[in-house]
């Protein structure tokens, strides 16, 4: 991913330069030293900055060397040649991956400025106040769906709209879930209340949602003019100017739906576009260094222009170091054209990107293959599904296999064999997705390859039923088959799936946790919603078992013989204030323990009541995240939960208190918490302001939310407090209304993410100071809030700080989430 502020730095150094070369006997080599030197100082005042809270010996070496290069260039010819300006731009690349780390960004865009001008003013065009539908098409790998996102990402388009919307139709679609997913863009909680609405119910709320307002509802991926067909009659016609954009391979359905002009065609990208993807995809300074420009633009040449198969061939040869010649030569050799004869050719080359793939690494990859198109994969439960498949494998030391399978995705993604789909809070990867050309690879590889049986079999697929309420829904199954047969409360034949690893029924609703699962004693992955979801004792009998994931309408109980299970990495509950049976201990007169030695391999526990955990830690000895939901103040208004110092492998805790205490609450002492805990988020605390201070005292801590009344009142001065290690800060659903601190306070801080705090006035400019601060994210607050955030933006451009990036949107949801 390139450093945009650096681009413009780096061409202007190789411009100069090259024509310096080119025009050698006739330069003014005085005027070309002083436009160089102006040139040169740019670029490495704009690296000292960007590399502040960076600093290390290595890092001044590099600034150090850098500026050596620059006096060497006025005392000889040096700078006339190639070699010069290929340092320069070797140090920059090693200076940006220190900065930026691992740190993966989504796809480039280049080469559709004219698409996006050309669109931008068919959507915001004043003169035309009816209802319009514009048509994206092209083939596939074109960028349909980059270019979409971008036009709704604009910040043009959200002003001029008062309610945007996204959702992906796909070639097998449910009206439902596409009425949910337009629904799910702008409310910000659907309530269980709407999801018990039937369909027509459905579209009835959204028409009444959009009726009066400007709304912008993009419909990615429409392959058949009927999904329009379902969804049209629900977005009314005001004459405020809204509208819809659909992508689709297809030409011919924009004249179905009623198109308000001729489809926007995307074409394939020109040489020097394409060759611009691929540079700001390989490198950070998004410049190629000039030993590597005749084989990289031979790699270019192959794709046709078209930006996919950029992408791929991108991210193939960051698979070796960027910088080695013998590896592109390699790749340009392997790469055969995208467009000989049949656009089906380029799945050849599309293989390539497989093949070079080592063994651990293709397994992961084909098994993507099991979602439906286009869907957006969770990371963690790609992370689970990985490791309950079996393909990840335990490698020793302090690397846990959790560990291990995130680097794994990560390189997939480096690869550009993935894509990111959503991040979080703290910028780290919330969901993925594939490609459907590249999903279409790993099917066909699937036959091809010895790939595990279960994975040829059984797919994740949707299944439609009858909800509780009576409506028609839908879920995602693993394998579908026996999402339906527990639905219709069937029983589970356990000869039939006797190697099943993964059941995965989280989005089919029965009614009580099916008895007959526990047969499956192969089962690594068991994800279940239920109305009563507390398990039988028997769940002691899958002994394998790693993950359990349960929702659950009622409060649940894990019985004692949880503690039988010493495979389980992973129990997530997702909702409620859960009871875990404490285990039994040793008996004296007996010397057994009929309860096993406890779950040791345990990392993640969410949703239990703090009442049931005051004696289960000794057993839970490399917990990694943990939960607590349940009455956390005590009587005299302190903050009280088990004491967690013990946990030394603890990461993440999350505490939610669900008795409210009348008066402001007070923090606990910090010695409550383990040593080494990095994320901490509190919801519905009540805690006074004045006592967040306490939590600057938590050596590790990087990443503190604060949610939903975790403190009350409104205003939070942070005096002298200084959370130092602190690099995320997010405030939600907040009173607060004035907040006053400085840049000492939060002197790491990378992120700040402020949700829904309606009535925050300004975000403090002292927190642009700080100079580790990369994203301020303002959304669903007031409108001064929004002002204030733009404002420390500007302050920070006029001091000559390009870095950082804030995101202001309205608060639509507010506005818009009420019942009925």
């Amino acid at each position: 991913m390139a450093d945009r502020g650096l681009i413009p730095l780096i061409k202007k150094l190789k411009n100069s330069n090259r024509r310096a070369r080119n025009d050698f006997l006739y330069v003014d080599r005085v005027h070309w030293q002083k436009k160089m030197r102006v040139y040169l100082d740019h670029l490495v005042n704009h690296l000292k900055k960007m590399m502040l809270g960076y600093e290390n010996v290595e890092v001044k070496g590099m600034i150090n060397k850098m500026e050596v290069l620059a006096r060497g260039l006025f005392d000889s010819h040096d700078g006339f040649e190639e070699r010069w300006m290929d340092t320069i731009l070797e140090i920059t690349e090693e200076l940006c991956n220190i900065r930026y780390g691992s740190n993966v960004e989504g796809e480039e865009i280049v080469g559709f400025d004219d698409d996006v001008e050309t669109l931008l003013d068919q959507l915001t065009q004043t003169s035309i106040k009816r209802f319009q539908v514009i048509s994206i098409v092209g083939m596939a790998g074109l960028g349909k769906t980059t270019l979409a996102r971008k036009l709704h990402n604009d910040p043009l388009i959200e002003y001029h709209f008062d309610i945007r919307a996204w959702t992906c139709v796909s070639q097998i679609y449910v009206k439902r879930d596409l009425l949910l997913g337009i629904l799910t863009s702008f409310i910000y909680d659907l309530t269980e209340e709407i999801h018990k609405m039937s369909d027509e119910q459905l579209g009835e709320k959204l028409y009444r949602l959009l009726k009066g307002r400007r709304y912008l509802v993009v419909l990615d991926d429409i392959w058949d003019f009927k999904a329009w067909n379902d969804l049209q009659i629900y977005f009314p016609d005001d004459k405020v100017g809204s509208r819809v954009v659909f992508t689709s391979r297809d030409i011919d359905i924009s004249l179905h739906v009623g198109a308000a002009r001729a489809s926007h065609v995307l074409r394939l990208r020109t040489t020097d576009e394409s060759w611009d993807i691929f540079q700001m995809n390989v490198f950070r300074s998004g410049i190629c260094p000039s030993y590597l420009e005749p084989t990289g633009r031979e790699i270019v040449r192959k794709c046709e222009g078209l930006p996919l198969a950029i992408v791929i061939a991108s991210g193939l040869v960051k698979n070796q170091s960027s910088y080695k010649p013998s590896w592109w030569k390699q790749i340009a050799l392997s790469l055969r054209s995208f467009m000989d004869r049949d656009p089906r050719q380029y799945m050849d080359t599309l293989s390539l990107s497989y093949n070079h793939l080592p063994p651990h690494l293709r397994w992961c990859f084909l098994f993507v293959g099991v979602f439906p198109e286009d869907y957006e994969i969770p990371v963690t439960k790609l992370i689970w599904l990985w490791i309950a498949q079996g393909f990840i494998h335990d490698q020793g030391g302090s690397r846990i296999m959790e560990d291990v399978a995130k680097d794994f995705m990560m390189d997939l993604i480096r690869r550009s064999l993935l894509m990111i789909a959503k991040k979080r809070d703290d910028g780290q990867i919330k969901a993925c997705r594939i490609h459907d050309l590249l999903r279409e690879l790993c099917l066909r590889k699937a036959k091809e390859e010895t790939f595990s049986s279960e994975v040829e079999v059984y797919r994740y697929a949707p299944v439609v039923y009858f909800s509780t309420s009576g409506t028609i829904s839908s879920g995602l199954c693993y394998p579908f088959e026996l999402g339906r047969v527990l639905h219709d409360g069937g029983l589970v034949l356990s000869e039939t799936y006797k190697s099943l690893r993964i059941l995965d029924v989280e989005s089919i609703q029965i009614a009580l946790f099916p008895s007959d699962v526990v047969q499956l004693v192969s089962l690594r992955y068991l994800a279940i919603q239920a109305h009563q979801g507390s398990p039988q004792e028997s769940i002691s009998n899958l002994v394998n078992l790693q993950m359990l994931i349960i929702s659950s309408r009622k409060n649940v109980v894990l019985p004692k013989t949880i503690w039988n299970m010493v495979n389980l990495r992973h129990l997530y509950i997702k909702s409620g204030e859960n009871i875990i049976e404490e285990p039994c201990f040793v008996q004296a007169s007996t010397g057994t323990d009929d309860c096993g030695s406890g779950l040791g391999s345990l990392q993640t526990l969410s949703q239990v009541s703090p009442e049931s955990c005051h004696n289960i830690f000794s057993k839970t000895p490399n917990l990694r995240k943990l939960g607590f939901c349940g009455p956390l103040i005590s009587s005299l208004g302190d903050l009280e939960f088990p004491n967690t110092s013990c946990l030394q492998n603890l990461k993440e805790l999350k505490l939610f208190n669900t008795v409210t205490y009348p008066e402001p609450t007070r923090s606990c002492n910090p010695i409550m918490f383990p040593e080494m805990l990095k994320k901490l988020t509190l919801s519905n605390i009540g805690m006074d302001w004045e006592e967040m201070w306490t939590f600057s005292l938590l050596p590790n801590l990087e990443v503190l939310k604060l949610k939903f009344n975790a403190c009350i009142g409104e205003r939070w001065e942070t005096s002298d407090a200084e959370f130092a290690p602190l690099k995320i800060l997010k405030l939600q659903g907040l009173e607060l209304r004035e907040w006053e601190c400085s840049k000492d306070n939060f002197p790491c801080l990378q992120r700040l993410v402020v949700h829904h705090c309606l009535k925050l006035k300004s975000i403090p400019l002292e927190v642009g100071r700080i100079l580790t601060l990369e994203l301020i994210e303002v959304q669903g607050c007031n409108v001064s809030a929004n002002a204030s955030a733009l404002k420390v933006k500007e302050e920070q451009e006029s001091e000559g700080n390009s870095f950082l990036s804030v995101h202001a949107t309205k608060n639509v949801s507010g506005n818009l989430t009420f019942p009925g």
